[in-house]
């Protein structure tokens, strides 16, 4: 079974990976790519975090012996 810890896990290395590809291909970037890629990585970005929100409110309502 797939706990929210694993997901929070696979969505940070996700954010990383984001932040990666930004660096080397973002617009300040020596090798930027067209601006439309750049802009979906920012929203996959905060779509990770939204996630990971979730999660972490979800995991501390059942912690709190609530029901999520």
């Amino acid at each position: 079974m797939i706990t929210y810890a694993d997901l929070i896990e696979w969505a940070e290395a996700q954010k990383r990976q984001k932040f990666t590809w930004l660096e080397d291909h973002g617009p300040r970037s020596k090798r930027p790519r067209p601006e439309a890629e750049a802009e979906n990585k920012l929203r996959d970005i905060a779509m990770l975090d939204a996630v990971i929100t979730i999660c972490n409110a979800t995991a501390a309502a059942w912690a709190r012996g609530g029901q999520a």
